[in-house]
């Protein structure tokens, strides 16, 4: 006599460990079947170890393909060619059919790209970019795939987009990526750049519209004095003419003064001025080894604004001898302790020592010249030295025509 019977959760509960479900399944077909699940229990088993295999071979053919018939480029955040990439794609349509999106609120990097006086500026646009999942596009006929994708921490997140073209030639690639950069340029075209540190890598953090020059009220021929000088410097021929001569290919400024006089203004007009972007260090933030790292990662042509350089370590009060200092007063040891986590020769070693960056224009900012070690600006790594005054009669009357010369519309 043949007998039938249900299978228990305890006769398939390896299967299900494997098979999330099994149990369930197979009972439902016991009852559908009449009981009679024997005949088809070997088809069942060969079926999920296809599935297993065909998965696993999808993998491995894939990543065969992907290694050694596929070019791949790669941008990281926050390197400047990823905001090159990510405001490309996100001016694109096929972008629009993401499933998957990274949404940005208000951020300074979506404000830099929109029209400042259009409507959209000022009601916080949202900023969408493909997130995660593969997104696949053409590009003058050839199929590319789009992939971004974030790790590290929730404090420290490590964003990288990724482009993957069919065949081993990069050259498609090169050719997006260069498009994304002349289209970068388009919209930051008549804006300064400012890029801030981020521990060690530079991040750009604003973009404002270029200033113009005449727009700094100051004294004239000290401006222009300044103006022709970074023009000489930014020569194209200027390079080879401090080479032959041996003399290293940088140039230092001084501006110093009462607070509010104009010395930060002046630098950001300069650096829109002669189309340059410009890089604010914070030396209180910094030590030496972050500094060095900030230092050897700045382009050939910037600006360099080292703010309020009497405020940190670099100081005139610089520490003394260990022998000497013990011998000092309480008040003496508190005026003699460095305020910067950076030290005096640690900065001249970055400023230019054998490793220091060539081609920048470096611009510090003081409120107390007298503060400052000679050494730190002395001839060779501060070429010229500009005070900035008080407004006298002349400026004022400059500032006011300036400001409110001609007809003004706030609508």
């Amino acid at each position: 006599m043949h007998h039938s019977s249900t299978p228990t959760p305890h006769h398939v509960s390896m299967i299900d460990i494997f098979f999330s479900g099994f149990t369930g399944i197979t009972t439902a077909l016991h009852q559908l079947l009449n009981g009679n699940l024997d005949s088809y229990a070997g088809l069942l088993c060969i079926c999920g170890m296809l599935m297993i295999f065909g998965k696993f071979l999808c993998r491995t053919v894939g990543g065969f393909v992907d290694t050694y018939f596929t070019s791949k480029t790669a941008v990281h955040d926050p390197d400047e060619a990823f905001d090159m990439l990510k405001s490309w794609v996100s001016a694109q349509k096929f972008a629009e059919k993401a499933n998957s999106l990274l949404v940005s609120v208000d951020s300074r990097q979506v404000r830099a790209m929109v029209n400042q006086d259009s409507e959209i500026a000022a009601q916080k646009p949202l900023w969408f970019t493909p997130w995660g999942e593969r997104l696949y596009f053409w590009y003058k006929g050839h199929l590319l795939s789009l992939q971004c994708t974030e790790s590290g921490s929730a404090l420290l997140p490590h964003q990288k987009m990724t482009v993957t073209s069919i065949g081993r030639s990069s050259k498609i690639l090169r050719k997006l990526m260069d498009e994304c950069r002349l289209e970068y340029l388009r919209l930051s075209k008549n804006k300064t750049a400012i890029f801030e540190h981020h521990n060690n890598y530079w991040k750009r953090t604003d973009t404002r519209d270029t200033r113009p020059i005449d727009t700094v009220i100051m004294n004239e021929k000290l401006k222009q004095s300044l103006l022709k000088d970074i023009q000489s410097v930014l020569d194209p021929k200027a390079r080879s003419w401090y080479a032959r001569r041996g003399l290293p290919y940088r140039r230092g400024y001084l501006l110093y003064g009462r607070p509010g006089t104009g010395k930060s203004s002046l630098s950001i007009s300069v650096a829109g001025c002669f189309g340059l972007d410009i890089y604010v260090l914070s030396l209180a933030a910094l030590n030496y080894g972050q500094l060095s790292t900030l230092f050897r990662e700045l382009p050939q042509r910037c600006v360099v604004l080292l703010e309020d350089a009497d405020a940190v370590g670099t100081a005139q009060s610089r520490v003394a001898d260990a022998d000497d200092f013990d011998t000092r007063s309480e008040d003496s040891q508190r005026l003699l302790k460095p305020k910067g986590t950076v030290s005096l020769s640690g900065l001249l070693n970055v400023l230019d020592g054998v490793a220091s960056q060539e081609g920048r224009i470096l611009i510090m900012t003081t409120n107390h010249k007298d503060h400052l070690d000679n050494a730190l600006i002395r001839s060779g790594r501060v070429d010229k030295k500009i005070e900035f005054q008080l407004a006298d009669a002349d400026v004022v009357r400059k500032i006011f025509n300036t400001v409110l010369a001609g007809p003004w519309h706030c609508c």
